[in-house]
């Protein structure tokens, strides 16, 4: 080899380290965000729960949710909506997901009297929730009959609160007409 080749064959292996390295940081890079699903979220499964709702908001409650749980299996799981803080009436509407690295189930819930669910998967509120009060939504999770949870596994379930304003014009807004037919 000729001196003048060095600097090249130097250059050559300085970048194909240096592709290495950039290779082996992306690859990581996507399991660490993968175990951002994995990592435990402050709420418990099971411990009952008050979401405090603010005016025309969306309010996201998280939980870790175990790949142990069998399909149609009940996970006891109080759920209460507070409208502490409001001055006027809202409607109120709620949808829990189940997340994983690769797809989203949604979930069933044992509501009470006061929610129906319609056809978008969401949980309606039959009557305007007043300030000052709370109702409870829910008191178990349902896994859902076709569910494929992994037992090794942890899922996120995120149960999402929205609400406006009563005084809006609510049912064109979420398509009320459409979304509470009864099939």
């Amino acid at each position: 080899m000729k001196k003048s080749t060095y600097p090249w064959l130097f250059s050559v292996i300085i970048l194909v380290v240096l592709l290495l390295v950039s290779l082996y940081l992306g690859y990581s890079g996507y399991f660490f965000s993968i175990s951002m699903i994995r990592s435990p979220t402050d709420v418990k499964l099971g411990e009952n729960v008050q979401i405090n709702l603010s005016p025309n908001e969306t309010s996201v409650v998280s939980f870790t949710l175990d790949g142990a749980y069998l399909p149609g299996e009940k996970i006891p799981q109080i759920i209460q909506l507070k409208a502490d803080n409001l001055e006027k009436n809202i409607k109120v509407r709620v949808k829990a997901e189940i997340f994983s690295n690769n797809k989203v189930t949604d979930l069933d819930f044992v509501t009470t009297d006061f929610f129906v669910k319609g056809t978008d998967d969401y949980f309606y509120y039959t009557d305007a929730l007043a300030g000052g009060n709370k109702v409870t939504f829910c008191s178990y999770l349902v896994i859902p009959d076709n569910s494929e949870l992994i037992s090794k596994e942890k899922y996120v379930l995120s149960v999402v609160v929205e609400n406006l304003d009563a005084s809006l014009d609510v049912e064109e807004i979420w398509n009320l007409q459409e979304n509470l037919e009864i099939a």
